[in-house]
């Protein structure tokens, strides 16, 4: 209960600090932060109601916007631990996501070619990020740009995705493959079979 209470507290002190420093940024009531969060950038930042962020674990959650139009749309009861988010366009976080320690990029985040330092970040390609609802993702794992996580999907630890999950599937690996799909369907499908 104490441990709550300070996280609901240790939450308003973060609305706080970002509402002092002039960030784009707006929070919904009930946000808990165990440890730190950081918000950096010229973007703009969105946090539903009801988030929790641990930054105590693995290391301080960092939610970055690298441009000027950059939005991070985080909806309610979302829940992040030792996250990083860099958003050069769009990333969206639907409701009921669990996010432990992952890197989620919406762009290529750096050029490729041989003369890359004299090319600023307006010329790097980018494709939105989008985690539908009540999605876990794991430890260690690395989401880049234009990939939809469908609902009710699980990504296994120290993945790499680069396409589309499907709703309802469980996919690990480097690059990341299917292990299971319709795996809430399958569930609802045996609970019924035993009631009858």
């Amino acid at each position: 209960m104490i441990p709550g209470f300070l996280a609901l507290i240790n939450g308003w002190w973060h609305r706080f600090r970002f509402l002092i420093t002039c960030k784009n940024v707006r929070i919904g009531k009930g946000l808990r932060v165990y440890g730190r969060m950081n918000i950096m950038g010229s973007g703009r930042v969105k946090i539903g109601r009801n988030c929790m962020v641990q930054g105590k674990l693995f290391s301080p959650v960092n939610f970055m916007t690298v441009s000027p139009d950059a939005f991070i749309e985080i909806k309610d009861n979302a829940a992040f631990s030792g996250t990083v988010i860099q958003c050069f366009k769009h990333v969206l976080i639907d409701e009921w996501c669990n996010i432990a320690n992952a890197y989620i990029v919406d762009s290529q985040a750096h050029h490729i070619s041989i003369d890359r330092r004299f090319h600023n970040n307006a010329d790097i390609p980018t494709a939105s990020v989008t985690i539908e609802k009540n999605v876990w993702v794991s430890v260690n794992v690395v989401i880049t740009h234009g990939v939809t996580i469908g609902r009710n999907s699980v990504i296994g630890a120290c993945s790499l995705v680069r396409s589309d999950i499907p709703p309802n599937s469980l996919y690990s690996g480097i690059p990341k493959s299917r292990l299971h799909e319709n795996v809430l369907v399958e569930k609802k499908e045996k609970e019924s079979a035993n009631e009858k």
